[in-house]
């Protein structure tokens, strides 16, 4: 016989969700190296062109040196003002005599000011100013030696990055800022994009397993009323058939609840560890005495929560423990424990085989499950249940080759409630 492989519910989507956020951070990455490649070359070319303009200036600075007036002179240093190029000339002796102004930003005195000058120990605000700003121009470029017809030098030229050049140089910074946010929001819509398939998944299979549940468990309830006609109502085989009808109703009920706004009216979480140990008491016998069922400590603390869903989710976390066991053998601990800060901790324990480091962090993901059989949405509805409903939180609190302990923490409610004492479900 040959055996055909069909993937579980709920892979296929995961697969090419994975897929789909590898393309885009692939995607992303290569717009921003390409971006910043490019702008890169961009700014080399446009220091490039500035180290020319500067040159061509040092060419014709001799002239600038030697002039008496600069009127003459304007049309080119209007021109040098308009390549935003941050440039001081000074002679021999250090002593600055020019430079744009309208780039630098530090105004042009009268010329008889700077001649005036003691450049052994200079006073004047400005000219220490333009000095501090040659130095800094120093460090980061070359000057230009100028140079006049007869070879010998006259001054010197010092000149900073264009204005353009700095405005490049950032723009990568800004690029990855924007491409990160870009991505951070892409991230944000997935993730709103998957809780809401969750939501609808969560939502359309509970409500349609409720509705599928409810034609059958009617007709059951109407052969076990038979049955107490012809049987009685004390008859052994009568109540276990009303405690597991009770049973199927209660798990309508949960179904009925997934999606909407359930009610937290129950306080008394002690009861409800009670009522599910005893549930599976009842059906150990059923697994040869294998597995072995403890109960530990209590809570006082004030909690509210939904009885039914938390039934739920102490069920599923026990079941899945009695799945884990080795050879269907070992101890099942259930723990409860008061918050110091208020809430409480539900512990539930096994000594099986352990989680694997690799498979952590998808438990709680639907779809995924380690049994050949199952559908991988029972950790999901675990965490749906905790952290939706009751505000709380689940985690692994520990794993190893010899055991896993689950960790269960509901909140102190918000405003003081009184207690009540809750009826108990008959069994």
């Amino acid at each position: 016989m040959i055996r055909r492989w069909l993937p579980r519910p709920g892979v296929s989507w995961l697969r090419r969700r994975y897929l789909f956020a590898i393309y885009l951070v692939l995607g992303s990455l290569s717009i921003v190296v390409a971006t910043t490649v490019f702008t890169f070359r961009v700014s080399r070319s446009v220091e490039r062109q500035s180290f020319l303009t500067t040159r061509l200036l040092a060419a014709n600075a001799s002239r600038l040196i030697k002039a008496e007036s600069l009127e003459g002179l304007q049309p080119l240093l209007d021109i040098i003002n308009e390549n935003e190029v941050p440039f001081i000339l000074t002679d021999n002796a250090g002593r600055p005599f020019l430079w744009n102004e309208a780039v630098i930003g530090v105004p042009l005195p009268d010329y008889q000011i700077l001649l005036t000058e003691n450049m052994a120990n200079p006073s004047n605000p400005i000219i220490l100013e333009i000095l501090s700003l040659a130095a800094a121009y120093d460090q980061d470029q070359d000057p230009f030696a100028v140079m006049d017809p007869s070879g010998q030098r006259v001054g010197t030229v010092h000149y900073g990055r264009s204005a353009l050049s700095q405005r490049l140089r950032i723009m990568p910074y800004l690029e990855l800022m924007v491409m990160a946010l870009f991505f951070l929001v892409i991230l944000w819509a997935l993730q709103n994009k998957k809780e809401a398939q969750q939501k609808a998944l969560f939502a359309g299979m509970a409500k349609e397993t409720a509705h599928q549940l409810g034609t059958p468990l009617t007709s059951i309830m109407g052969w076990v009323a038979l049955l107490e006609d012809r049987l009685g109502k004390h008859d052994d085989v009568v109540s276990e058939l009303n405690r597991d009808v009770d049973r199927l109703s209660m798990v309508s009920a949960r179904f009925s609840q997934i999606g909407s706004h359930p009610k937290l009216e129950d306080t008394d979480l002690n009861d409800v560890a009670d009522d599910t140990i005893e549930y599976f008491q009842r059906r150990l016998p059923h697994l040869g005495g294998r597995v072995q069922l403890r109960r530990e400590g209590t809570v006082t603390n004030p909690v509210v929560f939904n009885r039914d869903l938390l039934g739920w989710v102490l069920e599923n976390l026990i079941k899945n423990g009695i799945d884990a066991l080795i050879d269907g053998k070992g101890t099942i601990t259930v723990r409860l424990e008061d918050e110091a800060a208020g809430g409480i901790r539900l512990y539930v324990s096994d000594t099986g085989r352990g989680i694997p480091p690799r498979e952590g962090n998808k438990i709680f993901e639907p779809g995924f499950t380690t049994k050949k059989r199952g559908w991988g949405m029972g950790l999901a509805l675990v965490m749906r249940i905790v952290t939706e409903y009751h505000g709380g939180r689940i985690r692994v609190e520990s794993t190893s080759p010899h055991g896993t302990t689950f960790l269960v923490t509901l909140p102190a409610p918000r405003e003081p409630r009184a207690t009540t004492p809750v009826p108990t479900r008959p069994s």
